[in-house]
């Protein structure tokens, strides 16, 4: 449920079923700006009622897990924190979260402080995350020139990963192919390094040079060799989930 989307949480779930279709995921924009924000208890009910599986996304608009004022980071911290809370109330089966970004025009000790602070925050959310029983899956996102996404490429994923998993719970990973391409980087090889940790997976399409959150009519397709347990259809509007699922 992204936040251009207008309809309830009711609406969309029965929107969905009747395409056959069996999971959604909340984006917390949409929870904030919506006037009828669905609460964890409501999104549990209406989902258990309509047999959905359901997964968050946690902030991530001018929400920097690598921040490098403490203040701020902390911050970006504990509205992950809230999202987890909320997705265990609504017995959810994941978060989605992005795992900070770095300006690349910046000192290299900024962007070492930088890279700890993320390090530092995304220990802290998947030790919650394993505390409230719900995956935290750090997203790969896509880089661009302005933007050094610690997520962008599979060894730069990897090693974040590891240097995660040295001092808290190891997190768990969602696969974004449309971020993959836009990046230039085939999904295969972040499946070689990460495969077993993936857990969600979002489903897009685009030109290979901008994120522009296409239809992915074959998604089946895609989604078969991605070994998620949940797939997302991540679009800017229904109309384009009808394409997804009714090409013609």
């Amino acid at each position: 449920m992204d936040l251009r989307f207008e309809q309830s949480f009711e609406t969309f779930v029965e929107f969905l079923t009747e395409r056959g279709l069996s999971h959604v995921e909340l984006r917390q924009g949409y929870l904030d700006t919506h006037p009828d924000p669905p609460s964890p208890a409501r999104v549990r009910k209406v989902a258990a009622d309509h047999d959905v599986t359901v997964s968050y996304h946690a902030p991530h608009r001018e929400c920097n897990l690598a921040n490098p004022n403490e203040t701020l980071r902390k911050a970006a911290v504990t509205a992950v924190k809230k999202s987890l809370s909320a997705a265990a109330a609504a017995d959810a089966g994941a978060v989605v979260v992005h795992g900070g970004t770095l300006r690349p025009y910046y000192p290299e000790r900024v962007r070492e402080v930088s890279r700890d602070a993320a390090v530092r925050s995304l220990r802290e959310c998947t030790q919650v995350a394993a505390d409230v029983g719900v995956p935290l899956c750090v997203e790969n996102q896509r880089e661009k020139p302005e933007k050094h996404r610690l997520t962008a490429y599979p060894d730069r994923f990897a090693s974040l990963i590891e240097d995660i998993a040295e001092a808290a719970p190891r997190p768990s990973v969602t696969l974004d192919v449309g971020h993959a391409k836009a990046t230039g980087v085939d999904v295969s090889a972040f499946l070689e390094v990460l495969g077993d940790d993936v857990v969600v997976a979002h489903l897009h399409d685009n030109d290979g040079t901008d994120d522009s959150h296409d239809p992915l009519p074959a998604y089946r397709e895609v989604a078969d060799g991605l070994g998620a347990e949940y797939h997302v259809l991540e679009m800017k509007s229904l109309r384009d989930i009808e394409r997804c699922v009714s090409p013609q």
